[in-house]
């Protein structure tokens, strides 16, 4: 059920029953969530429905580099002047590249295993064509790169919280995502816990619709689904929710005036975000070519991980 669940559940995304379903099938994965639920006192069963609207009540705790003493948490941080500067940089633009972070060696090995994984149907594209879930699930180096101990550190330097790989995303190709936020997807109570980190496995430019982000768009508000004409009910998420949202964050944009710069990558390069960080892909220019990828998105251990889009808890990996 969980295999089939992740590859074609794209025609029930709008039915709510179908997510509670799918949690009740997960009794023993949410059974941390129901505690950091009474944790940050959260009234709710873990397999109902949920999304920001059910946090307002609830104080705001940003991570250190997002609130009013960012510079002096910074200032007194006890680490090295490369991450020093890095995470200057992340408090500034919301981002770190890590350039030439992963050997070729280990690049190549990885793409042979997509390559393996996918001629033996271990993996497979989901719903969308373009997106194969969970491969570092199944794979001992694609594990290596989702665990790596310099972008955990990172994480943990950045946020001062335990960091875990949630997900993982393979591309062959660009995914020609317009621009979004990641918290729309996967969400956290306090805000701000999540990351995400983006491999190439591959030279990519401009023909091979890199990726493209809008520095500094990690400062502004959360766009969630009070923010926007999100629709839906009781029973059904809205029929255009995501299109809307896509739509609302292009007049974000353009209100902001915010300036876009793409990514042009060497095999082994890293690019690590901010969860509120505005990002995306360009098209491709050149339809044949490829653009071999991992994404990496991370949640903090010890806080509420849900996916406001669609309004359900997420289903973490078991210790």
């Amino acid at each position: 059920m969980k295999w089939s669940f992740q590859k074609y559940y794209g025609a029930l995304r709008r039915f709510k029953p179908a997510y509670v379903i799918f949690n009740l099938s997960h009794r023993k994965a949410l059974k941390k969530s129901k505690s950091l639920y009474a944790k940050y006192g959260l009234k709710k069963s873990v397999y109902s429905p949920i999304s920001s609207a059910d946090f307002a009540h609830l104080p705001m705790d940003l991570p250190p580099l997002d609130g009013p003493n960012a510079s002096t948490f910074l200032n007194n941080l006890n680490c090295k002047e490369e991450e020093q500067l890095a995470l200057k940089n992340w408090q500034e633009k919301g981002f770190i590249i890590l350039r030439k972070h992963f050997s070729e060696a280990l690049i190549q090995e990885a793409n042979k295993d997509v390559g393996e994984m996918m001629s033996s149907g271990k993996i497979d594209y989901n719903y969308t064509g373009k997106k194969i879930m969970f491969a570092y699930r199944n794979s001992k180096v694609l594990g290596k790169i989702a665990k790596d101990p310099t972008i955990l550190r990172y994480l943990e330097l950045i946020h001062q919280r335990n960091f875990k790989p949630f997900q993982s995303i393979n591309f062959i190709k660009s995914s020609e995502q317009r621009a979004h936020s990641d918290s729309v997807h996967m969400t956290t109570y306090p805000l701000g816990n999540m990351a995400a980190a983006w491999t190439a496995f591959e030279e990519i430019g401009d023909d091979q619709g890199p990726l493209k982000y809008f520095p500094g768009s990690h400062r502004l508000p959360y766009l969630l689904n009070e923010a926007y004409d999100h629709g839906g009910g009781k029973w059904m998420l809205g029929e255009n929710a995501y299109y809307n949202y896509e739509e609302a964050i292009q007049a974000l944009i353009k209100q902001e005036g915010l300036k876009e710069e793409v990514l042009h990558t060497q095999a082994g390069d890293v690019f690590i975000w901010h969860a509120n960080l505005i990002h995306g892909a360009r098209k491709m220019n050149n339809q044949q070519l490829t653009r071999k990828s991992m994404v990496v998105h991370y949640f903090a251990d010890d806080v509420i991980c849900y996916h406001e889009l669609t309004q359900r808890p997420a289903i973490l990996p078991e210790d």
